[in-house]
């Protein structure tokens, strides 16, 4: 089979306008640059990937926030950067354009051994991940050492055990 890579991903927005503010602040820094748009849609690439922006005549798409309480969420883009600093560095970065993490950068073993990440999430909810899997710590897996949730994650689902147990 020849391979397909993924060429387009087009995402439902409600307002254009607030859709292409944050995305020019988010997409731009990580390689993508915005090439085309109108009142209703706006597009943006980094030469193999183009990430479309589409505003509905009648919505048919309705996000929540993330909680906190997901394992992980299940419709989200995931950017790959080249380490975990280099994630620090673009969370500082959009924080002084006023873009703020949903959950700041934090390691997360129980993906796999050296996943860090930050996630953010757009005007309409949709979920933005930066992350890097760092080798020299990844090298723990292979040794067979079980890795540990993050802190995090377990505050997370305490906190979201102690919730349900009061219902």
């Amino acid at each position: 089979m020849p391979k397909g890579p993924l060429h387009h991903v087009s995402l439902e927005v409600s307002d254009v306008a607030r859709a292409r503010w944050f995305y020019d602040r988010f997409l731009v820094p990580l390689g993508f640059r915005r090439f085309t748009g109108g009142d209703d849609y706006v597009g943006y690439t980094d030469g193999t990937l183009t990430l479309w922006f589409l505003r509905s005549r009648r919505a048919r798409v309705r996000r929540h926030p993330p909680t906190g309480d997901e394992e992980v969420v299940s419709e989200h883009l995931a950017f790959r950067l080249p380490s975990a600093a280099a994630v620090r560095t673009q969370e500082a970065a959009l924080t002084r354009q006023e873009l703020y993490p949903l959950f700041r950068g934090e390691e997360h073993p129980e993906f796999t051994a050296g996943y860090f990440s930050a996630t953010w999430v757009d005007p309409d909810n949709i979920v933005l991940e930066l992350y890097a899997i760092d080798k020299a710590r990844g090298h723990r897996r292979a040794t067979g050492a079980r890795p540990r949730r993050s802190r995090t994650a377990t505050r997370r689902r305490r906190t979201a055990h102690r919730t349900r147990a009061r219902r």
